[in-house]
Order: structure tokens, then C-alpha cells, then sequence
């Protein structure tokens, strides 16, 4: 792609998503998008085939510009699963608040267009996958606690680390992302960690890593 032809398709980008979370996914149109970027509705729609295709591209415009990926390798750079819990929190509690207002717009969108509803999904998926790999590691170390299984287990790290529980604790109750953090820390290894005695203390204090 030429350069002249990525800037046009970030200048649309950046003038939807301002538009988009200003006014609501419902209440903009193609052509407002391309008198906000200063380019012709024939350029949006040669850049992107319909307001579908403009939603699914503006989600992955967001995920590079925050730094999605970069932030993601942390999960895969550690040594050992308990370290791999913890910075599945870490991870979440760095991303979220930087994609929120987007993770609102897909979702409030979502109910009534099949397209918002596509890319919610996707992005539930995505972050289903990346906690079900840390939830096989503690599986295969023999750390997972008694009466969990791996997709119950996989499950449960998913709802837990989602939007709305950012929205609840750090939006609407004004919890510090410290705090947090370490809350959910600590609940996911007292609720997920097996072992018995001074080891399972040891784990699930977070002194053993």
C-alpha cells in the first residue's frame, strides 16, 4: 500500500472513530465519515466496502495505536504459570483502559447489528484464547484446583477480566488500577490454585513466582 494511501485510510479511520464514539455507532453515516477526514464518500468506500467492514478495521486501528500486541507478549514472555496468571491481570488492567471507549461502542452496538456483534465477538474470542493458554499451563503443572476444569476454569478468568468489570470497579467506583490489579490477583489464585498446606499459602500469597 503506498503511503499516500495508508494516510488517507488512517486520516478516515481517526475521523470515524472520533465521530462514531461522539455520537454513537447508529447515528453516523459513510458520508459524514468522509466530510470529517476531508476526503470523498467514493474514498471511504474504496478503503472500506461498507460501514461493517469501517467498524471491523476501525476495531484493529484501535488495538495497534494503544499497542495491543507489545502489551500481549508479556503473557508469553514469562517463565512459569503462576506468573502467567498474574500477568493476565496486569495485561487486562493495561489494555482496558486504553479501549474502553471503543469496547462500549461494539458493545452497545452490538444488540442491533449483526457487524458490531461480529467484532465483539471476535474480540471475545481472542481474549478467550490468550486466558485459556494460561489456564492449560496450571493444568498441565498439576496447579490447577480440585473441582475446575479447563474450559470451566478458562470461563471464569474470561468473565472475570472483561469490560465490565473495569467499568464496575475502576470507572464507576473509582477503584486505582493498583488496587485492582492486585485484587484480582489475589482472587484468581485463592480460587484457581491447587496444593495444600504452606505451598498452596506460598502460591496463592503471590510470594512464589
Amino acid at each position: 500500500m503506498s503511503s499516500r494511501r495508508e494516510r488517507t485510510k488512517k486520516k478516515i479511520l481517526a475521523a470515524a472513530l472520533r465521530l462514531l464514539l461522539e455520537r454513537g455507532y447508529h447515528n453516523v453515516g459513510m458520508e459524514e465519515v468522509a466530510r470529517e477526514a476531508g476526503v470523498s464518500r467514493q474514498a471511504v468506500y474504496l478503503h472500506f466496502g461498507s460501514k461493517p467492514d469501517l467498524l471491523v478495521a476501525m476495531v484493529q486501528h484501535v488495538d495497534e495505536s494503544v499497542g495491543t500486541p507489545e502489551i500481549l507478549r508479556r503473557t508469553r514472555e514469562v517463565k512459569e504459570p503462576l506468573a502467567a496468571l498474574d500477568a493476565l491481570v496486569s495485561v487486562y488492567l493495561t489494555i482496558e483502559p486504553r479501549i474502553y471507549d471503543t469496547a462500549r461502542l461494539i458493545y452497545d452496538a452490538r444488540r442491533s447489528d449483526p457487524s458490531a456483534e461480529a467484532a465483539w465477538q471476535d474480540r471475545m474470542s481472542f481474549r478467550r484464547d490468550i486466558a485459556r493458554r494460561a489456564i492449560e499451563w496450571l493444568a498441565r503443572d498439576g496447579l490447577l484446583a480440585e473441582g475446575w476444569n479447563t474450559d470451566d476454569a478458562t470461563d471464569f478468568v474470561w468473565s472475570l477480566l472483561s469490560v465490565h468489570t473495569y467499568e464496575y470497579l475502576v470507572v464507576e467506583r473509582g477503584w486505582p488500577i493498583e488496587r485492582c490489579e492486585c485484587h484480582l490477583q489475589t482472587v484468581l489464585r485463592r480460587t484457581l490454585i491447587g496444593g495444600t498446606g504452606q505451598q498452596r499459602n506460598l502460591w496463592t500469597s503471590g510470594k512464589a513466582t
